[in-house]
């Protein structure tokens, strides 16, 4: 292990694993990827810890589930009472720095610890932070380059990356892929159905709470609009991982980088009358892509068809680096272990708290959100999910039968559905439960004006 290899993570939020073509997808959405897959693993049945950025977040920084870091619907910020991965390469003698434009990943929402930057692309200052957003939103569309940060995060990127030689940490987050769906030309168009206009295209929905509420009717093709969107989004930031990579080729580091590229967490686009990632514990919401490369490291072109999770990086990464894991109770392992992959789980556990709709009554006062007001937790083997709700309307699916969840066997096959749900508990007892240990802290306006324009708060 003399070799210092470098780390670089990355999150396209919003990714479900069934829209990447390296995954199967018909549309060629990441050739880039595509690449990555081949030379080095795949895994095919990565489940997210939870359904949204923050819980899933702090899994993969703390290799914990929502039940025990405590970072979920109902205390939106990670506690400092868990080590987080920076903090243990850091003391390694790694520099540090976070890239990311999604507020509910940042250092005022307890995610700052052991970087030495931590990028934003806001400003402390409210007043120079509203005009500075919106200047740049106004030149970016003026010039044909908008979109959600990633041009301005790898400037960023490549700036700190060439400011230093000693092994690096980055972690990089793309905002592309969450809705609002606005890819820059000429992905806007790339997979858009025939005939369709850019009048036709502005018209569609991108409000998930008007849809869910039933206040606005969507149509196959809206939906089919969206979906090419989404597409777009991804082959735009595929090309942005590109030069990344590019530029760590230039500077003979990018086979001496372990490169992770997984998502937090997917995206409803009209299954389930559903959209955006509100709610519910389907597989359209947990099953994302997970990619590592790392030729020194890693074996090339395999398929790994184990269950694995967010809470497996922290481990991961510390057991290829030669790290020693004086991790305390993580409760995910090592993926890759003498460079071969390691023997998967039995299940995996996915969690949804009780969620805030304060705001989602207000806009929507004569909704019934009772189904929503609970919380949900799923366990998931490779053929089954049992997913268990507070109010015990639960569901029990066969995933190889009904991949697509529609077929609730809860009342037609008890038995299978009891044994996951005794799993289910059985687990729980037995993990460690997060207690609170201090009050969050209050969002700013920024924040606040930034939360709502990706569909979290109303």
């Amino acid at each position: 292990m003399s070799e210092r290899l470098n780390v670089l993570i990355v999150i396209l939020d919003c990714a479900r694993a069934d829209h990447l073509s390296c995954y199967g997808y018909a549309r060629e959405t990441t050739p880039f990827l595509d690449r990555v897959a081949q030379e080095g693993v795949r895994f095919p049945n990565m489940i997210a810890t939870a359904p949204w950025t923050l819980p899933s977040h702090a899994s993969l920084f703390t290799g914990l589930h929502s039940v025990t870091h405590g970072a979920t619907d109902e205390n939106r910020f990670l506690s400092a009472r868990h080590k987080l991965l920076p903090e243990y390469l850091k003391a390694h003698g790694y520099r540090t720095a976070a890239f990311c434009t999604n507020p509910w990943v940042s250092p005022e929402t307890g995610f700052g610890r052991g970087f030495d930057a931590f990028y934003t692309q806001r400003h402390h200052n409210r007043l120079a932070a509203r005009a500075l957003l919106y200047g740049r939103k106004a030149s970016d569309r003026l010039l044909r380059r908008d979109d959600s940060g990633a041009r301005r995060t790898n400037h960023a990127l490549k700036r700190w990356l060439a400011s230093g030689r000693e092994p690096f940490f980055a972690f990089v987050h793309y905002n592309e892929t969450h809705l609002r769906f606005h890819p820059p030309p000429p992905y806007d168009r790339m997979f858009l159905p025939r005939g369709v206009t850019a009048a036709r295209v502005a018209a569609v929905n991108q409000d998930c709470n008007k849809y869910i509420a039933g206040a606005v009717p969507m149509t196959p093709e809206d939906f089919a609009i969206l979906t090419a969107l989404y597409d777009g989004e991804f082959r735009y930031v595929d090309n942005r991982l590109r030069e990344i990579a590019d530029f760590l080729q230039a500077r003979n580091e990018w086979d001496r980088t372990l490169y992770i590229v997984t998502g937090d967490h997917g995206e409803n686009l009209g299954e389930h009358g559903m959209m955006s990632h509100k709610f519910v514990l389907y597989d359209t919401l947990l099953r994302v892509p997970l990619l590592l490369r790392c030729p020194p490291r890693v074996p090339q072109g395999f398929v790994v068809d184990e269950l694995a999770q967010m809470t497996d990086i922290l481990p991961t990464v510390l057991r290829v680096l030669g790290i020693p894991e004086d991790t305390g109770p993580v409760q995910g392992r090592p993926l890759i272990e003498d460079g071969r992959a390691t023997p998967g789980p039995a299940f995996t556990i996915s969690e949804k708290f009780r969620p805030s709709l304060a705001g989602f009554h207000k806009r929507f006062p004569n909704f019934d959100t009772r189904s929503f007001d609970v919380r949900k937790k799923a366990i998931r083997t490779k053929r089954e999910k049992f997913i268990w709700h507070s109010d015990e309307a639960n569901e029990f699916y066969d995933l190889i039968e009904d991949p697509g969840e529609e077929d609730n066997l809860i009342e037609r096959d008890a038995a299978r559905a009891d044994a996951l749900r005794r799993q289910l508990f059985d687990w729980l007892a037995a993990a460690e439960k997060f207690e609170s240990d201090a009050q969050a802290p209050e969002l700013d306006d920024l924040m606040r004006q930034q939360l709502q324009g990706l569909g979290y708060m109303d």
